[in-house]
């Protein structure tokens, strides 16, 4: 996968499976009591991935609302619509976060999770995103700052080259920590900001820190920084270390909630 936000259809399954896990689902939980979709909204789902974010927030508007989702990669916008077929308030098309299918000041909210991260212009992106919001409109942005990452290791100079070259999959993997001024820069006010931590002491199938440790290997292996052999060397320590019952992964994301503040 040479750009991580493109997606062949097998990839786009192996994300989705990602999406399903308990601590992902949790997660869209709390992006959306942050929210806190009403009724008729209007609301814009940004890198909507399977559709089971656009799905959820479809549910809270109602049929008098209008949820929009957007994502680059056409192999997530047909697990979508297949998601989202059920709800007539929801729809999809291809698009970027940084030149949104949107008119001026039309959206009541808006939300991105992990998609400013892997932007290379985080700036224009955050300015798509004013444009489109009505004033007084709010916004939910998740990114991650993967200096956060703790994960237990039997070889930790192992797993310290492994991350080193996972680091590349993104343009700003810090950028949770980062995200503030950009925001305000842009005009958005910066009202809450919350860290939502994963911790697995598992490494089973339904968890977060399965589908990353998949995800890594294929990256690190596919991405000529430590080869194959060395990839594979490292998934197997985090196997055979949770076959002893030593697994501990924590990881975390921070959600800005924002709004356009209305003009005098």
């Amino acid at each position: 996968m040479g750009d991580t936000l493109d997606y062949d259809e097998a990839e786009a399954r192996q994300e989705e499976a990602i999406y399903r896990t308990p601590a992902a689902a949790a997660r869209r939980e709390r992006v959306r009591t942050l929210l806190a979709p009403e009724p008729g909204d209007t609301v814009l789902s940004i890198g909507c991935g399977p559709g089971f974010e656009p799905a959820e927030i479809g549910w809270a508007v109602g049929n008098e609302g209008h949820v929009h989702g957007i994502d680059r990669s056409e192999p997530m916008l047909e697990l979508a619509r297949e998601r989202c077929a059920p709800l007539p308030q929801v729809t999809l098309s291809q698009g970027d976060a940084d030149a949104l299918p949107a008119a001026d000041e039309s959206v009541d909210r808006a939300v991105a999770v992990q998609v400013f991260e892997y932007l290379e212009t985080v700036a224009s992106a955050v300015s798509e995103l004013n444009r489109v919001l009505q004033p007084g409109g709010s916004a939910v942005i998740c990114d991650v700052d993967f200096s956060s990452l703790v994960w237990r290791s039997p070889n930790p100079e192992r797993m310290a080259r492994v991350l080193d070259a996972f680091d590349d999959h993104c343009p700003h993997p810090r950028l949770g920590s980062r995200l503030a001024p950009i925001l305000r820069e842009a005009g958005l006010a910066v009202d809450q900001v919350e860290p939502n931590t994963i911790v697995n002491n598992r490494l089973e199938a339904g968890t977060f820190a399965y589908h990353l440790m998949q995800f890594i290997e294929d990256y690190a292996a596919d991405h000529g920084a430590i080869g194959r052999t060395a990839a594979r060397a490292w998934a197997d320590d985090l196997r055979e270390q949770d076959a002893r019952g030593e697994t501990f992964f924590s990881f975390t994301q921070f959600c800005y909630l924002v709004h356009k503040p209305k003009t005098a």
